[in-house]
């Protein structure tokens, strides 16, 4: 007995350190897993707490506004609203749920029904935000707890989704408030502000070079939910403050700006420009940009659209008759085409606009003088090459500089750049920022293709000298011949004025930067004078504008690299006013006009005097007129309704207008053209005297390639009265381009008919 109760007690000993030792295991054991749970993975179920416990709502912060320098709004962000459901919450409280409405029926009955919410979530979100019901569904079905329905919804459709939702007492549809990118002018300066990437950063334009700047600091609300979802209020809400993007004040002048594009786009139209247009205004003495164009361009609204017609056409025939791939391939094409800035990422040869540069250059190291002259047969030959004269009329015999600078003589300055010499051509190459970028604060500037010194033969020292060799971009000429009329500083482009912070603190002040004096003030006013002459000699080019001193210069390059035909061009033209003390300056290039002109001086110059005429007066700039000019200005038709026949006459004669009278009444009742009009001296004025008139009408003829007293004679015989536009129209040679309005149709007698001549040459 007693042996069985050790044995026993053995055996009961032996369980205890059993039980022992596994409740020591299993302590250790949870030990271990309390240690793994709250300090080695404690972040990974904190964050899945929270994710239970807590909601974080994200706040968008407003990217910067940018203002043109007057203070009209150029870009802007604008509230919007992402809808978003809550899967998670959605299977917690709604799936499956009714909601028991009460109404009153217009009896003043009370009557009870119940609405599905799944349905209901269904139902008004398709229909408020134009959705297919079964996407709302699929969203509700996820997995996660966050599923964006729609993002860019007005504040009206988002205010009624959520009005609806509370009134059913859902918690599963949410709606966040988040910033849009407006640009109330569309188009205008599209090129220069860019647009933003669907993720909302900036990929052209300022919108991408400023980024950093004008992206703000997106803020947080964080709040508490109860085992319920229902969220705490107050005590348990916490809420972090978006910071608002900075602000950009640029130079643009939007007003400049439409001007500009206006005369570029009508320019590319009726030249048929195969390659685009650009053209930029920039303050001469400071380097700001006050207006820079692309033709055409897009509309900033709807970046992927594809704005330019014929490219749109191409691209729908392209995705109608090839590959997926291919016409994934030619829209990326179409897009970075359209959104490219040609003023500083395209290259081309100048042409004879580069001869500011040579001649310049020149004059300062006196390789030349104004009393040399240089003599032009049509041609002259280099290492074997002949190198031709734009003119085919034999040449321009002997001439001096300013002769030769007006002539745009190509031997002349063959002869100019030889006497230069190689090694100071490449200097001044050089020193007038034409080997280098600008360095305009604007992205994808591209960098110049040029001749070295030490690969420069004389045959690529003579194409130079004219504009043939270099290839560089339009920011590089405008910003070195502002350089050669400006005193000779060489100045840094800039776009943007200022940087404000959301309090009206400037962050950064933009300032003109002088990079270096390359010219003397003494050459400097040369070639101010020698390039006014070049605009006013013989009456006027076509950039002439009466009353004011402007100077310029055409430029016709020829696209050798892609064409060695030469019959493809581009068309320049770069001016500035005013001629003696310049403040302005603008350049103009046209890419390949296939319409039949091609000279720098009939498709850019142009361009050049419309632009200035409707901006000069609005910058303060008035015109001065000569005696000459006073004599030939337009004058405005006075108002003869009303007035004695007799009285009439006498008053439309002082002005300079013969009148036509038609019926035998003894009073004007009716006048064509009517009051306030402008027209030359010696145009006709049609009054109706009877109250029953009838309007004679009259068929305009085309006038295309009449001189000016031959399309004068023609619309006088036919009752009509001429306005002729364009510097040159005075000028001996100088051609009707086109009727501005009324072309081939019928109009009343008397009606001012508006034509443009210019003169189809490279002078100027």
């Amino acid at each position: 007995m007693a042996v069985q109760d050790k044995s026993k007690q053995a055996m009961k000993a032996k369980l205890y350190c059993l039980f022992f030792l596994v409740m020591v295991l299993a302590m250790i054991y949870v030990s271990a897993q309390m240690y793994k749970v709250a300090v080695r993975e404690s972040d990974k179920y904190q964050a899945l707490a929270n994710n239970q416990q807590f909601r974080s709502a994200t706040v968008k912060a407003n990217r910067g506004t940018i203002y043109d320098r007057n203070g009209q709004v150029l870009a802007q962000s604008v509230t919007v609203y992402t809808v978003f459901v809550d899967p998670r919450t959605f299977a917690e409280r709604d799936k499956g749920v009714d909601t028991t409405i009460k109404e009153k029926k217009p009896s003043g009955e009370e009557v009870e029904y119940k609405v599905n919410r799944e349905e209901f979530i269904v139902d008004t979100l398709s229909e408020t935000l134009k959705m297919e019901p079964e996407d709302i569904r699929q969203r509700l079905y996820k997995n996660n707890a966050y599923q964006v329905v729609k993002t860019g919804v007005e504040k009206s459709e988002a205010t009624y989704i959520m009005k609806e939702m509370a009134r059913m007492g859902i918690t599963s549809v949410g709606a966040t408030p988040t910033a849009k990118r407006y640009y109330p002018q569309n188009d205008l300066a599209a090129n220069v502000i860019g647009h933003l990437h669907y993720d909302g950063y900036g990929i052209y334009g300022l919108e991408a070079y400023y980024d950093d700047y004008l992206t703000g600091t997106d803020g947080k609300i964080i709040s508490a939910r109860d085992a319920n979802g229902t969220e705490f209020q107050y005590k348990y809400k916490q809420s972090y403050e978006a910071k608002d993007g900075y602000t950009l004040y640029t130079n643009l002048d939007a007003t400049i700006q439409y001007y500009t594009e206006k005369a570029l786009e009508s320019a590319v139209t009726s030249n048929a420009a195969k390659h685009k247009g650009s053209a930029i205004v920039m303050n001469c003495k400071t380097g700001q940009i006050i207006a820079m164009a692309t033709d055409p361009d897009y509309d900033l609204n709807a970046p992927a659209d594809i704005f330019d017609e014929k490219t749109a056409k191409a691209l729908a025939d392209i995705k109608n008759t090839s590959t997926d791939d291919a016409y994934k391939k030619a829209r990326s094409d179409a897009w970075s085409l359209q959104w490219t800035n040609k003023a500083i990422s395209s290259l081309y040869y100048p042409g004879s606009v580069f001869k500011v540069i040579t001649g310049s250059a020149a004059l300062e190291e006196d390789a030349i003088s104004l009393s040399d002259t240089f003599y032009c047969n049509g041609s002259v030959k280099v290492s074997g090459q002949e190198l031709h004269c734009w003119t085919t009329h034999g040449g321009h015999g002997s001439q001096g500089f300013v002769k030769a600078m007006t002539n745009s003589c190509n031997p002349a300055f063959v002869n100019i750049g030889q006497k230069l010499g190689k090694k100071s051509f490449c200097q001044y190459f050089e020193a007038y920022g034409l080997t280098e970028k600008t360095g305009i604060d604007l992205p994808a500037e591209a960098s110049s293709i040029y001749v070295p010194y030490n690969r420069m033969s004389l045959l690529d020292l003579s194409v130079s000298s004219f504009g043939q060799a270099n290839k560089i971009t339009p920011i590089q000429m405008i910003t070195a011949y502002a350089a050669v009329v400006n005193g000779g500083y060489l100045v840094t482009p800039y776009v943007v004025d200022k940087i404000v912070d959301s309090d009206g603190n400037v962050v950064k002040q933009f300032e003109p930067t002088v990079k270096r004096q390359v010219i003397s003030e003494e050459t400097s006013e040369t070639m101010r004078q020698t390039l006014e002459t070049v605009v006013t000699v013989n009456s006027g080019s076509n950039a002439y504008i009466k009353g004011y001193h402007i100077g310029g210069k055409s430029g016709t390059s020829q696209k050798l690299d892609e064409n060695p035909k030469g019959d493809t061009y581009v068309s320049s033209y770069c001016a500035f006013y005013p001629a003696d003390d310049p403040e302005i300056i603008m350049l103009v290039m046209v890419d390949e006009p296939t319409n039949g002109l091609y000279y720098g001086s009939a498709v850019a110059a142009p361009v050049v005097s419309e632009v200035f005429t409707e901006i000069l007066p609005y910058l303060g700039y008035y015109a001065e007129y000569t005696e000459e000019e006073l004599k030939d200005l337009e004058v405005s038709v006075p108002k003869i309704e009303g007035a004695a026949v007799e009285k009439a006459k006498s008053t439309a004669n002082s002005l300079g207008f013969e009148l036509e009278v038609i019926g035998k009444g003894g009073t004007v009742v009716k006048q064509v053209p009517s009051r306030g009009n402008k027209m030359p001296k010696g145009c006709k004025i049609i009054a109706y005297t009877e109250e029953d008139y009838e309007e004679e009408m009259v068929y305009v003829p085309d006038l295309t390639g009449y001189s000016l007293s031959k399309a004068n004679k023609k619309l006088a015989s036919l009752g009509l009265n001429l306005m002729p536009l364009g510097g040159a129209a005075q000028k001996a040679g100088a051609e009707c381009s086109g009727v501005m309005n009324y072309k081939e149709q019928y109009v009343h007698k008397g009606t001012i008919i508006e034509a443009y001549f210019l003169i189809n040459d490279e002078t100027g």
